[in-house]
């Protein structure tokens, strides 16, 4: 991407911006979010397109500031320690940032890294359900959380997977039809 800071910091600012605005449509919606924690996360979206247009430093900035962003509005404030806190939310963003280096350096290869950041981001959720939200009367790591968390985590991540499967390589291949320059 050419070198011009303040196109950058617009196009984060923008990714940011949409990520809220999904992220608050997702809460909107009653069917989209689970009873205990977790939903599907139509704000991804914009997590994985800015990742494909301004690579995965700048992406990472971009869940950066929209965690910051929402957790300011009032969102993913649940914590328990801080190691459930990186599972829960540090990591799902750092991977989802990190799509464009999954994904490789071909120019039409979205679905790969969509895919391998969000089977990523379902493997630090389960791990947290297993250590942090398991079923009562059982143990944290005992098979029964290994069964509650893969189950209660799979659906919603999955879902999120296919939306973001289907929306990701429409809306960049939309935008490279503007002739936007891209970091892959």
């Amino acid at each position: 991407m050419k070198k011009d800071p303040i196109r950058i910091m617009a196009y984060m600012a923008f990714y940011s911006a949409l990520y809220v605005v999904l992220w608050y449509v997702s809460k909107l919606i009653p069917f989209l979010v689970m009873p205990d924690g977790g939903s599907i996360e139509l704000e991804y979206i914009a997590l994985f397109v800015a990742s494909y247009h301004l690579g995965w430093k700048k992406g990472l900035g971009v869940g950066a500031l929209s965690w910051l962003l929402v957790f300011l509005f009032g969102g993913e404030k649940f914590f328990l320690t801080p190691i459930q806190y990186c599972l829960d939310y540090f990591v799902p963003f750092a991977v989802i940032a990190l799509a464009c280096v999954f994904a490789g350096h071909t120019k039409y290869n979205y679905y790969i890294g969509v895919v391998i950041s969000m089977l990523l981001k379902w493997f630090s959720n389960v791990i947290s359900g297993v250590f942090f939200y398991f079923p009562e009367g059982s143990a944290a790591g005992s098979w029964a959380a290994w069964t509650y968390s893969v189950t209660y985590n799979t659906w919603y991540n999955l879902a999120t997977m296919i939306i973001c499967v289907i929306a990701v390589p429409l809306l960049v291949n939309a935008l490279k039809k503007t002739n936007t320059k891209f970091a892959i």
